[in-house]
């Protein structure tokens, strides 16, 4: 038994020293400012760990994807990577899914990248959150802007946290998000009936649906390098053309496939100088 548990001890040792290499090899690579993607996943790092890699993590310019799934995380190490990547201008993808972080571990990194603008995807899953994970990552969704896919699957949210995150779509008009997985949630019929609200009061919202093939036309006309940006031309007023007949006079609503093509081409051109600050006569 003695010679068993002698055994076990280098055993251990080997794994926390692995985790130590690991942690070591990300940190070079980030530091000779390549690194675009670090995968940590299912390798158990303590706080020194994550105190060493943090530093390295918000100095890097080329970072885009970084996985600590099932990284064994603790509360404070989340807190801490979070902080480092709050105002990262590089990261489009976090996943720190299966961490026990608990609410208020997920409280923290939601504080922390709340007013982050780069990231694309944020992983969340089986962190334990609870409804008061689900509060808080729905107010980070009532003002983010730049956030397409979210991962909150197997998290215990019921019907209180589908209600916040479905409220906080539903007050961000200009809110990206396309992806929100929420499978293995207790949601109850009267959760999933606040997300069935979305389909409702947001029917037409134009990042969730295919772009038809005149819009898609338009969109590609008005960021072409010399039919977008540079061109001068206005806003048409395309209206409908009259017909007139024994009946009177009414509309035709079809006008001309290629002047519908071009009004959405301007229009958007129009609606990205806006945006931009720009007068609507200058490229």
């Amino acid at each position: 038994a003695g010679e068993r548990k002698n055994e076990a001890k280098p055993r251990e040792e080997e794994k926390k020293s692995g985790s130590s290499k690991a942690t070591e090899a990300a940190v070079q690579r980030l530091r000779d400012g390549r690194c675009k993607m670090i995968l940590l996943c299912d390798i158990k790092l303590n706080d020194p760990d994550v105190t060493q890699l943090a530093p390295a993590v918000k100095q890097s310019t080329c970072l885009r994807s970084l996985s600590l799934h099932g990284a064994n995380l603790s509360v404070s190490s989340a807190k801490l990577l979070a902080n480092a990547l709050a105002s990262h201008e590089a990261l489009t993808m976090l996943d720190l899914g299966n961490n026990l972080l608990g609410s208020k571990g997920v409280e923290d990194v939601c504080n922390a990248l709340i007013h982050n603008t780069s990231l694309l995807a944020l992983g969340l899953a089986r962190t334990a959150m609870g409804d008061s994970g689900a509060t808080a990552m729905a107010h980070v969704l009532r003002i983010n802007c730049s956030l397409t896919e979210v991962y909150l699957n197997s998290n215990d949210i019921t019907e209180e946290g589908a209600t916040d995150l479905s409220g906080a779509l539903l007050f961000n008009d200009s809110s990206r998000l396309s992806k929100l997985y929420l499978y293995g949630n207790p949601l109850g019929k009267a959760g999933v009936d606040e997300f069935k609200k979305l389909e409702k009061d947001c029917p037409f919202v134009q990042e969730r649906v295919p772009l038809d093939d005149a819009r898609a036309l338009a969109f590609a006309m008005a960021t072409h390098k010399r039919l977008g940006e540079n061109s001068q031309v206005k806003i048409l007023n395309v209206k409908a053309s009259v017909h007139k007949s024994e009946k009177g006079i009414r509309e035709v609503r079809r006008s001309n496939p290629l002047l519908r093509v071009i009004r959405a081409c301007s229009e958007y051109r129009q609606k990205k100088r806006e945006f931009y600050g720009l007068e609507a006569n200058k490229s």
